[in-house]
This record gives structure tokens, sequence and C-alpha cells, in this order.
């Protein structure tokens, strides 16, 4: 595994734009360096290349870390923010994700990787039962997890501002 980039400024742009390059993908690697096959790895390695150095551990320690600081929150996602998923409603942190972009609706769209590898999903914690709305516009895609298929909404966790 490579350093973080040293960089002078923090780019979520550039950290988003690696982790989206990677869509499809089952390993992840980034300029050369494969930086291993989970979600955390993924969050890791695009962060590492916007200049963000995360701490080492699973998506569970990464929660733990932020939570340490004050920094989990369950509303108010912003591009470049890690999304924490348990396995089933309620449960503890198994999962990491970064989210891309939250639209105006409040639908976040964020970068995770899956069993089949990196993926694109929607969750909307508004709506964390649903689908889709009666016109069949998506909320939540649908995760096969230790609970069976669930809603991501009803996975969510937390969000919390990567440092």
């Amino acid at each position: 595994m490579r350093a973080p980039r040293v960089a002078t400024e923090v780019s979520i742009p550039r950290a988003l734009e690696a982790a989206a390059s990677l869509l499809g993908a089952s390993a992840i690697v980034i300029g050369g360096a494969d930086h291993g096959d989970g979600c955390d790895a993924l969050v890791r390695a695009a962060l590492a290349e916007g200049g963000v150095a995360l701490p080492d551990g699973d998506a569970s320690a990464l929660h733990a870390a932020a939570k340490a600081r004050g920094g989990v929150r369950r509303g108010n996602a912003r591009p470049g923010d890690l999304l924490f998923l348990s396995d089933r409603p309620g449960g503890p942190v198994e999962h990491v994700g970064l989210v891309e972009r939250v639209a105006d609706d409040g639908t976040v769209v964020f970068l995770h990787r899956t069993a089949r590898g990196v993926a694109r999903l929607r969750l909307t914690a508004s709506s964390p039962w649903k689908a889709r709305t009666e016109a069949g516009k998506a909320l939540n895609d649908v995760l096969v997890v230790g609970a069976g298929r669930v809603t991501t909404g009803r996975l969510l966790v937390g969000y919390a501002t990567p440092r």
C-alpha cells in the first residue's frame, strides 16, 4: 500500500473522481497501487488521492474514530462525507461508503464496495422503508446483507466528515 498523496490542499472532487473511476471494479487499484478489496479500502484509497489520510482499520474503526471526535451525524450529508451502514436495521457499523452527491430532494448518491464490486447507490433517509416513490423514482437501493434484502435507508448509521 502506498502512502497518501501529500497535498497542500484537500481535494474532495479529486477523491470522488478516484472512487468513481473504480465503478464495477472488485479490487481497489489507484495509481498502480492495490489497496485491497473492502469497502474501507475504497474510501481510504479515494480520500488519499484527495489528500485526506484516514486512520487504519475497518468500517467500524473509522466510525469509532469519527464518533470519538464528535463527528457522526444522522443528517446533512455532504459530498466527500463517509457514510456508515449496518447489516441490519439498528445494528452496528459494518460498511462504509463515500457520499458522491446529494440531490435537491435529499437523496444521497454514494460509492460503496459491494460483493459485485464498486457501485453507485442511493439512500433517502427521509423515506427509509421505500425503494421507490409511487411514480417510480428510486429512493433507496436494496442491498442483500445479513438481514436479507433491505433498503439502504434502513441501514444508515450516520455520516461523518473525514479528517
